[in-house]
C-alpha cells in the first residue's frame, strides 16, 4: 500500500536529492540520473492468502503469516515470495559514459614550434577568431581553436575542427582548455573513425610539450559532460509538450506508458504501434490466460509469455498497479473500490506465473470496475485521476517496466542485449524474426491452424523486379519478399527550394557577423609564443565599447534573432515515383545475349500486406563516413492508395530470359559483383562468416546488421575500409538488409558436424527458445554453426526431431542437407489484398544518427492521435506528419471494421 509522505519526510528527501544531483553522465550509477522518478509515497507491505471462490461469490483472504495453514500451502507461499522475479534475474545494467583509448595517443605527433602555453586562463584566446570561451588545445600543432557550436546556439565557432581539417587531418587530439587538472582533461579526438570523447593516457607529456604542468593546473571551465548533464537537468521531461503546448495527459486501456530502461524508446515505440494493431491483440491478449497456463517452468525465457504479458497491460491497462486515485487514498466511491479491487499483478518484468481461473476471474473485475467507473475504452484524463495527484504518480500508475522482455528478445544479440541506442527499424525487423521462430515451434500451443499465416506475415510485402536486356530485348522476372518498404528521398525534388536558398544566405549572413564580431580579439601582432599580456594588442571594433567577448556575442544572438530552420519540404509522391523508376544496370548478364550488357529494372509490388509498413532513408552515410541526418521534411498521406502500382507479371508478348539466366543474376545480388572485384573468384567470397568487428565497426556508423554482415562477406573480412566502400557502393541493392545466406559445403555435404564443438553462446541462444541441448548442438552442427539457420531447421524438424537429431550425431549428410532446405510450410508467408491504407502510427526519431538521440511514438486511437513518449502518454495537437522515421498504414478494409 503507497502511504502519502508528511511534508517533514517530503522536505528531507528534497534535501537528500538536492544534495544527490548528477555530477557524471550515466543512468543507474552512483553521480549519474536515477532510472526511477523519486517517489512521493513510502510502501507498507503485507502479505495474504486469497482464496477464489467463483466470479460472484466473496473472496476469502487470509492475512499472512498464518502457521495454521496445511504445511503444503505454507510451502508454496514460501517459495512464492522467495521468488526473483526477472526484472531482479535481468537487471538492467546502469549505464554510464564509456570513453576509449585513442589509438593515436601513444605515437602522437608533436611538432617542435617554441610556442609555450601559458598556465594563466586569462591569456587563452582563439588564434583564429580571438574567443576566450570553448577553446580547444591541438596536443600536436599548439594551436588554440574554439569548439563546435552546441545544440543551443551556444559554444564556439568550430575553429579547432577547421585546423584540424586544414593541416589534412593528421593531427586529431584536441585537450579543452579549463577541465585540464591533476586527474585528467577532456580529450577529444577529430579522427573519422573515433570522433568522440577519448583517453589519453600519455596526457601529462603531451601537455608538457607545450609547457603546462598538469600536476599544477586546477579546472576553470565546465567539462562536456558536465554541459551535458546541465542541458539533462534543464529539460523538462515531465512536461509533454508540442510546439510549447501543454497537453492532456491520458491513461488507461490502450494508453498505458513503458517505462524507460536506459536507450530503451526504440523498443518502447516499436510496442506501442505493434499491440496497436489487431492481431497482435487477437494472437497473444485475448488467449493470454492460456499462453500462461502452457508457459514453461522458466516464463522469462518464453517470448509468447512475454509478448502476452506486454499486450494485457498495454491494451487492457493492466499494469499491476491501482489507478492513482486510489493509490493515494482518494477517489472514494464504489468505482474507486472496485477499482482498487481489481488491480492485477502484471507488471511486465515479472516471471510469475498466473493462475488461470484467477486471470480469467480478475480480468472480468476489472472491465465491470471500469464499466461502472464509465472508463471502458476511454482514456481517462489524468486531470480528473489521482485526486490532485502529481503527474509523476499517474504516470507510474499507468505504465510498466518490459525489463524481461527486453532481457529476452536482446539476448544473444550483440546491440539490442546492451543499453546503447539502437535503430528501431532494425529492432522491429529482429523482433518479427525472433516472433517467427516462436510461433513456428509453438503454433499448437498458441491456437494457430495450418494454414493461417503467423504474425510477421501480415508485414510482408512481396516485391518484383522486371528486368530488360537492352541489347535483345528479353525480360526477366525476380520476386523477393520483404517486412517493410525503405524509400529514399530524393531532396532534389523539394517544392521550397528557392525558399532554402534564401534562408541559407540569411544563416551565412548571421554567421559572417558572428566572426566579424569575434575578431574585436584578434591581435594585429599576435604571435604563437603566449607570451603577450592578455589585452595589449587587442583592438576593440567601435560598436563594442569595450564590451567582453560573452556580452558582444550574447549582442549579436539577440540582434540576429532565432528564425525557425527552412527545411526542405519533399512530397511523398518523389520517394516513391524514386522507388518506383527504372533504373540502368551496366553490367548486367544477359542469358540470351551471352554476355554482359546493359539493362533496366524496375520495381512494383506483386502483393499488398495487411499492415505496410513504410520507412524513409533519412540516415544515410556521408563521402567522410561520418553518419549523418537529411534535414528534410515528407509530408505523408494519411490515406495511402497504390493499387495502381500492382505487378501484372509477364506480359503474352514479352520474350523471357533462358532459364540459366536467374542462377547468373543471383550472384550479384548476393555480394557476388564486389567479391569479383576484390578477386575472389568465382563470384563468391571466400569468408563464409562475416568478422564481427568489422560488423560492429560498420553498425556504429548506422548501418543495418544484415547489410554489414554481408559487406565483411564481400570483402572476404579484409578490413572496415574495404568493407564501407562496399557499403557505400551497394547501399541501394534490393536485398542490401536481407540475411545473407550462408553458403553449402564443397561438394553439397557437411563433413560429420557431430565432432564440432559449438560456440556455448549459441547453443544457449537456441536453448532459450524452448530447445534441448542436443537438439541445438545437433542444429548448429547441421547448418555449420549459422544461428538462422539452426532455427529454421528446427522449426522444420519438429515432427521427427529426435530422428534427426540423431542422424546429424551420426554424421549422415541427409539430415544436413535437410537442414539447410527448409520443410514444405502450408502457412502464407504473405497475405495479400487491396493496396488502399490508413495511417495507423508514426516512430519519430530526434538525433543527429540513429545510435543517438530519442524515440517518441503517435498512434491513432478511435479517430485523435496520441503520443506514447515512454511512460508519458498524452493526446496529440501535432502529430508529425512529415518529420517521421517510420509509418505504420493498415489496410482500409481493415481499419474500418
Amino acid at each position: 500500500m503507497q502511504v502519502p509522505m508528511s511534508e517533514e519526510e517530503m522536505a528531507a528527501m528534497a534535501a537528500v536529492e538536492a544534495a544527490n544531483k548528477p555530477t557524471k553522465l550515466a543512468l543507474g550509477a552512483e553521480g549519474g540520473f536515477a532510472l526511477e522518478a523519486q517517489k512521493t509515497y513510502t510502501l507498507e507491505k503485507s502479505a495474504s492468502l486469497v482464496v477464489l471462490q467463483g466470479a460472484e461469490q466473496t473472496r476469502l483472504t487470509v492475512p499472512l503469516p498464518c502457521p495454521d495453514l496445511p504445511e503444503l500451502v505454507l510451502n508454496v507461499i514460501t517459495a512464492i515470495q522467495a521468488h526473483e522475479g526477472a526484472s531482479k534475474q535481468e537487471a538492467v545494467a546502469a549505464w554510464e559514459e564509456e570513453r576509449r583509448v585513442s589509438k593515436y595517443a601513444e605515437n602522437l605527433p608533436q611538432l617542435d614550434t617554441g610556442r609555450r602555453i601559458s598556465p594563466n586562463p586569462a591569456d587563452w584566446q582563439c588564434d583564429e577568431t580571438g574567443v576566450t570561451e570553448n577553446l580547444w588545445l591541438n596536443l600536436s600543432t599548439g594551436h588554440i581553436g574554439s569548439g563546435r557550436q552546441y545544440a543551443d546556439g551556444s559554444g564556439g565557432n568550430g575553429s579547432a575542427l577547421r585546423h584540424y581539417e586544414a593541416t589534412g587531418r593528421r593531427y586529431p587530439l584536441v585537450v579543452k582548455l579549463g577541465t585540464i587538472t591533476p586527474a585528467g582533461a577532456d580529450v577529444y579526438s577529430y579522427a573519422l573513425d573515433e570522433e568522440d570523447m577519448v583517453l589519453d593516457p600519455y596526457l601529462a607529456k603531451h601537455l608538457a610539450h607545450w609547457g603546462i604542468n598538469m600536476m599544477q593546473m586546477e579546472k576553470t571551465s565546465k567539462t562536456m559532460a558536465e554541459l551535458e548533464i546541465d542541458m539533462n537537468v534543464a529539460y523538462e521531461f515531465s512536461a509533454l509538450t508540442e510546439s510549447g503546448a501543454k497537453l492532456q495527459a491520458l491513461s488507461g486501456p490502450g494508453h498505458v506508458g513503458l517505462v524507460n530502461l536506459g536507450n530503451s524508446c526504440y523498443m518502447n515505440s516499436v510496442l506501442q504501434v505493434l499491440f496497436s494493431l489487431t492481431e497482435l491483440s487477437e494472437r497473444y491478449v485475448q488467449p493470454a490466460a492460456d499462453i500462461y497456463s502452457s508457459a514453461p517452468a522458466e516464463p522469462s525465457s518464453d517470448l509468447p509469455t512475454q509478448l502476452a504479458k506486454v499486450g494485457v497491460a498495454l491494451v487492457q491497462g493492466r499494469t499491476g498497479k491501482p489507478p492513482a486515485s486510489t493509490a493515494a487514498g482518494a477517489g472514494g466511491g464504489k468505482a474507486g473500490t472496485q477499482a482498487a479491487d481489481a488491480a492485477v499483478p502484471m507488471d511486465t518484468s515479472d516471471s510469475k506465473d498466473v493462475d488461470n481461473n484467477q486471470f480469467q476471474q480478475q480480468a472480468a473485475e476489472v472491465m465491470a470496475a471500469a464499466q461502472q467507473a464509465d472508463h471502458q475504452q476511454q482514456p481517462m484524463d489524468t486531470a480528473h485521476v489521482g485526486g490532485g495527484q502529481s503527474e509523476t504518480a499517474v504516470q507510474e500508475a499507468n505504465s510498466v517496466k518490459p525489463a524481461a522482455f527486453k532481457a529476452l528478445v536482446g539476448r544473444g544479440h550483440p546491440e539490442f542485449s546492451s543499453g546503447r541506442q539502437q535503430d528501431a527499424a532494425e529492432y522491429l525487423l529482429h523482433l518479427l524474426q525472433l516472433i517467427s521462430r516462436a510461433e513456428h515451434a509453438a503454433a499448437s500451443r498458441l491456437n494457430i491452424p495450418d494454414g493461417q499465416g503467423l504474425t510477421p506475415s501480415i508485414f510482408n510485402i512481396t516485391l518484383e523486379d522486371r528486368t530488360q536486356c537492352l541489347t535483345t530485348s528479353r525480360v526477366s522476372y525476380r520476386r523477393s519478399v520483404t517486412s517493410s518498404l525503405a524509400l529514399h528521398i530524393p531532396v532534389e525534388a523539394a517544392i521550397n527550394q528557392e525558399e532554402v536558398a534564401n534562408y541559407k544566405e540569411r544563416e551565412a549572413k548571421r554567421q559572417k557577423l558572428k566572426d566579424e564580431q569575434a575578431t574585436a580579439y584578434i591581435g594585429a601582432g599576435s604571435s604563437l609564443d603566449g607570451s603577450t599580456e592578455n589585452g595589449s594588442n587587442v583592438v576593440l571594433l567601435p560598436h563594442q565599447g569595450g564590451t567582453s567577448d560573452s556580452t558582444a556575442a550574447a549582442g549579436t544572438a539577440a540582434a540576429s534573432g532565432n528564425e525557425s530552420p527552412v527545411l526542405p519540404v519533399v512530397p511523398f509522391e518523389a520517394c516513391l515515383n524514386k522507388f518506383i523508376a527504372a533504373e540502368v544496370l551496366d553490367d548486367y548478364y544477359s542469358a540470351a545475349a551471352g554476355r554482359k550488357v546493359q539493362a533496366t529494372r524496375r520495381t512494383r509490388f506483386a502483393t499488398f500486406p495487411p499492415v505496410l509498413v513504410i520507412a524513409l532513408k533519412r540516415y544515410y552515410v556521408a563521402e567522410d563516413w561520418t553518419p549523418k541526418k537529411l534535414e528534410v521534411e515528407v509530408p505523408m498521406p494519411e490515406q495511402l492508395h497504390l493499387e495502381q502500382l500492382r505487378s501484372s507479371g509477364p506480359a503474352q508478348s514479352e520474350q523471357l530470359q533462358p532459364e540459366d539466366d536467374a542462377n547468373q543474376q543471383q550472384q550479384p545480388q548476393q555480394g557476388g559483383a564486389a567479391t569479383a572485384g576484390n578477386g575472389l573468384g568465382g563470384g563468391a567470397a571466400t569468408a563464409t562468416e562475416p568478422d564481427a568487428t568489422i560488423v560492429a565497426q560498420l553498425m556504429s556508423m548506422g548501418f543495418s546488421e544484415n547489410g554489414s554482415k554481408r559487406a565483411a562477406i564481400a570483402t572476404g573480412n579484409s578490413n572496415a575500409e574495404a568493407a564501407m566502400e562496399w557499403v557505400l557502393s551497394h547501399m541501394e541493392d534490393p536485398d542490401f538488409n536481407d540475411p545473407w545466406p550462408a553458403a553449402a559445403p564443397a561438394g553439397g555435404i557437411a563433413a560429420a558436424p557431430a565432432v564440432q564443438q559449438q560456440d556455448p553462446e549459441k547453443v544457449s541462444m537456441l536453448t532459450a527458445m524452448g530447445f534441448e541441448v542436443d537438439a541445438a548442438e545437433a542444429a548448429l552442427g547441421a547448418t555449420n554453426g549459422n544461428i538462422e539457420r539452426a532455427g529454421d531447421w528446427l522449426f522444420s524438424h519438429m515432427d521427427d526431431l529426435p530422428a534427426a537429431i540423431a542422424s546429424v550425431k551420426r554424421g549422415e549428410s541427409g539430415a544436413v542437407a535437410g537442414g539447410a532446405a527448409a520443410a514444405v510450410d502450408s502457412r502464407p508467408s504473405v497475405i495479400d489484398g487491396p493496396g488502399d491504407y490508413e495511417l495507423l502510427g508514426i516512430v519519430s526519431h530526434m538525433g543527429s544518427n540513429t545510435a543517438c538521440g530519442h524515440y517518441v511514438a503517435h498512434i491513432k486511437k478511435n479517430g485523435r492521435w496520441v503520443i506514447f513518449n515512454d511512460e508519458k502518454v498524452a493526446a496529440s495537437e501535432h502529430p508529425p506528419l512529415s518529420l517521421g522515421y517510420m509509418y505504420v498504414y493498415i489496410r482500409v478494409d481493415k481499419a474500418q471494421r
